[in-house]
């Protein structure tokens, strides 16, 4: 069972941390209603506080169990967010938006799939819109326990290069030590962006 499985189970348990600031970090810069898709959302650590701030929020991931806990999360607080178990390998686009977030999960994907996935995203965004996305790299090798599910490591500044037609508001690259609710600890190599759609 891959280690986030188990700890989708514990309702408490915040399995991938916080919300990130990047995407906090937008919030003011969204327009009241506005749509949102979370790929690979988890838990929802990203899902809930934009729906707290009253977004339209639709997030999907592979996990049923993350979702079923997002639900769970999500009902606590009267929030209504759209969730669908989806592989974003298959998942069609039903409309566009005006935030997409992939955070943490393409370099869990081959390469050639995520490719087509980043088109899709950049497709799918509205005019002056923005994506979010976070993956993992192979400055460093990956950790032995995530060897077989980090299939599509992005190669240093390669998430980048597929945004070199968009404007970047963030550009960011570090390494990073990662300590689990269940002990579990990685080290990963990181690149961040967040984009604006101006083309």
């Amino acid at each position: 069972m891959k280690y986030w499985e188990k700890e989708y189970s514990d309702i408490d348990a915040k399995t991938f941390g916080e919300a990130s600031k990047e995407v906090l970090d937008l919030i003011p810069m969204l327009s009241p209603g506005c749509n949102i898709l979370d790929l690979g959302c988890g838990d929802g650590r990203n899902a809930i506080p934009l729906a707290r701030a009253k977004f339209n929020v639709t997030a999907l991931d592979i996990s049923e169990s993350g979702v079923k806990k997002l639900d769970i999360l999500a009902k606590r607080e009267g929030l209504s967010i759209n969730t669908s178990i989806e592989d974003m390998t298959t998942y069609k686009f039903k409309e566009v938006y005006d935030l997409i977030i992939s955070h943490g999960c393409l370099h869990f994907i081959e390469r050639n799939k995520w490719k087509e996935i980043i088109n899709n995203i950049k497709t799918h965004t509205n005019q002056n819109g923005f994506n979010v996305v976070a993956v993992f790299t192979n400055k460093i090798p990956i950790p032995s326990d995530l060897v077989g599910l980090c299939v599509g490591l992005f190669n240093e500044d390669e998430l980048y290069n597929n945004y070199s037609d968009w404007d970047v508001v963030l550009k960011s690259s570090y390494t990073f030590k990662d300590k689990h609710a269940n002990g579990a600890e990685h080290t990963h190599a990181i690149n961040k962006l967040v984009a604006k759609k101006t083309v």
